[in-house]
């Protein structure tokens, strides 16, 4: 046969770009499953804890009649008594930190996060040696594109502050984040010739804060912690500091335990030291007390990033037939998380969802794209069996999360936090934190949660949710959609 160059030329050529695709794949892919930097994923140790020493909060809106709102909001009213009653240490980690109002310029808002900082500011005034940390994600200044005025105003005064370094987390976009890495993210940030992202008013931003954008990763957290009268407070929630945020209905639990702060300050000492920075030391507080009476008495620990996941999968897992779970949340996607809600309702386990409707996100009209086809695949492969409701929203969201499990023995056990049952959320691609109690359902907060529950579900003093039918979508092409979007990373859910 006689030699033909340009064939081998060919096969050569062929045989470097399979090697390069299989090298950028490789790539790509380990930023997929790489380990997480050193304290994340955290599973807390359970402590005993008096059931009065923690405190069940929601914000609830719901319209009504002529126009008129219900509006009962607890979270930050107790966020900023905390802080004002501070006396050595305070800590904060917020996903969203600002005042921005969205795509619609004349979306009304009140400013949380100006509020935030006024608070923080003004007791560090009163205790000149009060030490205060802030950790936040850097969405809240277009990634470096943008003033971060709430920010600005919090270094000008002294605080500690942390913004939160992403690039270490694993890639939940590897199709596109692959290229990000490789070449993207060296481009100049230069120009401001582009849209803000999040303001319709806000000013222009450089093409580097949307290709940031575009790696779809956060630290989602919302925590804080603060010491009084000899003794650390945690709040974990649901709710952010945002403008935009304000009338969101929100869930959180305030609890009075050094044990539990000290867990959750281990979780926010690696996010400070994977982005470079640093905390002020915990401050030493009383022991905690043993309970008086263990049947009033909650076990409860801190779970962070993927062992969420477990802890809900675990939950669903041990719920029998004559038990109910009662489920509240922004986004439902995960795999494992339908899977195990389907498996509960197999098993004969009453199962009943409140849903946000996904339809509105700060100006934007949103497709319901997870929600309404996972709740569609729920309804139709439990035959009807899994009640489903939406909470009615009025351009606000229904932005709780939480799992609530009432065993027919009197237990009960509670999930709950910043985490939504997705796989960016809970997959150890976003930072999360949530908190979960278990106890007699007698005992406050799980009574107070199951009345909240009840409260929404029933509809008791006004139209809060509304049946499945009102939003019902059974269209595969929607769920094709979700199932893409939720395996390969391409949603912003």
């Amino acid at each position: 046969m006689p030699f033909r160059p340009a064939a081998t030329a060919r096969r050569r050529i062929g045989v470097v770009l399979l090697i390069l695709l299989a090298a950028l794949s490789g790539y790509g892919w380990w930023h997929t499953i790489k380990p997480l930097p050193a304290g994340l994923c955290l599973q807390g140790e359970k402590h005993l804890i008096a059931a009065g020493k923690v405190r069940f909060l929601a914000d609830l809106t719901s319209g009504g009649p002529n126009g008129r709102r219900l509006v009962e909001q607890q979270i930050f009213a107790a966020l900023f008594d905390l802080i004002d009653r501070a006396e050595h240490y305070v800590l904060v980690d917020f996903f969203l930190f600002n005042d921005r109002r969205g795509r619609e310029a004349g979306l009304e808002t009140k400013p949380l996060a100006g509020l935030l900082v006024r608070h923080l500011i003004e007791r560090k005034q009163q205790v000149p040696e009060l030490r205060i940390d802030v950790i936040t994600d850097p969405i809240n200044s277009a990634y470096g594109g943008a003033r971060a005025t709430e920010l600005n105003a919090l270094r000008a005064a002294g605080i500690n502050l942390v913004v939160t370094d992403l690039k270490p987390l694993r890639d939940s976009n590897p199709l596109y984040s692959l290229w990000w890495r490789l070449l993207l993210r060296r481009l100049p940030d230069t120009g401001r010739f582009f849209p803000h992202p999040f303001a319709a008013d806000g000013e222009r931003v450089s093409l580097s804060s949307w290709l940031n954008l575009i790696n779809f990763k956060a630290n989602h957290r919302k925590v804080a912690i603060a010491d009084q009268d000899g003794e650390l407070i945690s709040l974990v929630t649901s709710a952010n500091p945002h403008g935009a945020s304000r009338n969101h209905s929100n869930i959180g639990l305030l609890i009075a335990d050094r044990r539990i702060a000290a867990d959750l300050y281990r979780s926010e000492l690696a996010v400070a030291k994977l982005s470079g920075g640093r905390l002020h030391e915990l401050p030493r507080t009383r022991p905690a007390r043993r309970p008086d009476n263990d049947d009033s008495a909650l076990v409860v620990h801190v779970v962070t990033e993927e062992n969420i996941r477990t802890e809900i999968c675990a939950t669903l897992d041990r719920a029998a037939a004559t038990d109910r779970v009662r489920l509240a949340m922004f986004y439902l996607a995960d795999r494992a998380v339908v899977e195990a809600l389907l498996a509960a309702d197999r098993r004969g386990v009453t199962v009943e969802l409140i849903l946000d409707p996904n339809r509105d996100a700060f100006g934007y009209r949103k497709s319901g794209v997870p929600n309404r086809p996972v709740a569609a695949e729920l309804v139709r492969k439990s035959a009807g069996r899994i009640k489903i409701r939406w909470y009615r929203t009025h351009g606000e969201q229904f932005h709780s999360k939480l799992l609530l499990l009432e065993q027919a023995d009197g237990r009960a056990s509670l999930v709950l936090g910043s985490a939504n049952l997705t796989r960016r959320n809970i997959g150890n691609f976003n930072l999360e934190t949530d908190i979960s109690a278990s106890g007699a359902l007698s005992v406050p907060p799980l009574n107070r949660v199951a009345d909240y529950f009840e409260r929404l579900w029933s509809n008791r003093d006004r139209t809060y949710t509304l049946p499945y039918s009102a939003f019902a979508e059974p269209a595969r092409l929607k769920y094709l959609q979700y199932r893409l979007q939720e395996a390969l990373g391409l949603g912003t859910f």
